[in-house]
């Protein structure tokens, strides 16, 4: 008999999730917790390993939507180039792009069609038994699935209801964050910039349509977010003097720019769930976003996920053990890397900075490409086996 299937969250993890097993198959229902599908934040990278797991699933990203992610360069407070790159030069298929949330959750919507999808509705506790999970909701309603799929992000309440609040703690990693995606087709740069600062990062990438995706990351104690610190004077007063780029976009930020202000963090532990209760993304593995694979990793969780229920023949069992045997140490190797690297970003000591920008300066940029490539390798490989078991469902 077909497994019924709950997927907890419909964001990039939960849809991809859902449109791959329900292409293979597999009856699947996707609520999420928000009144509306919608997507929060502004723009994202998605590498060649995600890429390639979408296309291999056939999502496609109309081409109107994106942009090749291109040159990018790291800088010093003077502007000068630490570190960079250009995945075009990479000879990676498919090629990394930009796109603001907003256009990949349209996608994936579309791509949605003909899954049942219920908006404001969050799981609120779990009972997993022998041979299924029922599933309770916030509003008094309950119901019965096989499988339920965790894919409600960091705060997941999937994991919190399976593991308890010990189990779904996240460690601060030290930093704030705002980010907010601009009009301005005058301001649109030809390359990518990350600006380093003592204790502060500034970044500025392309989107499609004459957009810009903007973020302004600062060392500061936990709980910084609160009412009024996503307004732009806010940023203009801790920012401006970073970048000419950027004090030419904070001049151009008026009140009508939504600006996500979020500190930054990750998982205390990994967890991929248990038996017939499986997270995935940010539920399993959040992670900091100095990789650019937060998304890029939930992608390929979702992919993974498909191929197994394909090898498995449907069965749930022990699912999520399975899971996190193909993907832990995949993802810990990138959120560990994410966190090293936010941290480094970050270094005040003037000694340090001086010997921490040398080294980035010294660095051969064919060192750098290759283990740019060589963290692509996995998901590519995963488009393959994707591609394959296709044809067995």
């Amino acid at each position: 008999m077909t497994p019924r299937i709950l997927v907890a969250g419909g964001g990039i993890a939960g849809l991809t999730a859902a449109i791959a097993l329900h292409r293979r198959g597999f009856a699947v229902d996707v609520v999420e917790q928000a009144p509306a599908f919608g997507a929060v934040g502004a723009g994202i990278g998605i590498q060649a390993n995600a890429m390639a797991v979408l296309r291999a699933l056939d999502i496609p990203l109309p081409a109107d939507d994106v942009v090749p992610i291109g040159e990018f360069h790291m800088v010093d407070p003077k502007g000068r180039r630490l570190m960079g790159g250009d995945p075009r030069e990479m000879q990676a298929d498919p090629p990394s792009m930009n796109v603001h949330r907003a256009d990949l959750h349209r996608a994936l919507l579309d791509a949605a069609e003909g899954i049942p999808l219920a908006a404001g509705r969050a799981v609120s506790g779990l009972t997993v038994e022998a041979d299924g999970v029922e599933v309770r909701f916030d509003d008094g309603s309950r119901g019965r699935w096989d499988l339920v799929i965790g894919a409600d992000g960091a705060h997941s309440a999937v994991r919190r209801a399976l593991l308890g609040d010990d189990g779904a703690r996240l460690r601060y990693a030290g930093q704030t964050c705002w980010r907010f995606a601009l009009e301005a087709p005058d301001l649109v740069p030809d390359l990518s910039i990350e600006q380093w600062t003592p204790g502060k990062r500034a970044g500025v990438m392309p989107l499609a349509r004459g957009r810009i995706y903007v973020y302004l990351v600062e060392s500061a104690p936990p709980g910084t977010p609160g009412p009024g610190t996503d307004r732009p004077e806010v940023l203009r007063a801790h920012f401006r003097g970073a970048h000419p780029l950027v004090d030419a976009i904070l001049d151009r930020l008026d009140p009508g720019v939504p600006i996500h202000h979020g500190d930054l963090g990750e998982a205390e532990a990994i967890h991929f769930g248990r038996g017939r209760v499986v997270l995935i993304g940010d539920a399993a593995h959040a992670m900091t976003p100095n990789m650019g694979q937060g998304a890029g990793t939930a992608i390929e969780d979702a992919g993974e996920l498909a191929v197994l229920m394909t090898e498995r023949g449907g069965d749930v069992a022990a699912l999520a053990e399975a899971l996190d045997e193909r993907r832990r140490a995949r993802v810990a190797y990138i959120s560990r890397m994410a966190w090293r690297l936010g941290r480094m970003a970050h270094w005040t000591h003037p000694v340090a900075v001086a010997l921490r920008n040398l080294l980035l300066r010294l660095t051969p940029q064919s060192v750098m490409n290759r283990q740019t490539v060589a963290m692509w390798a996995p998901g590519i490989e995963l488009a393959e086996r994707i591609r394959r078991t296709a044809g067995e469902v």
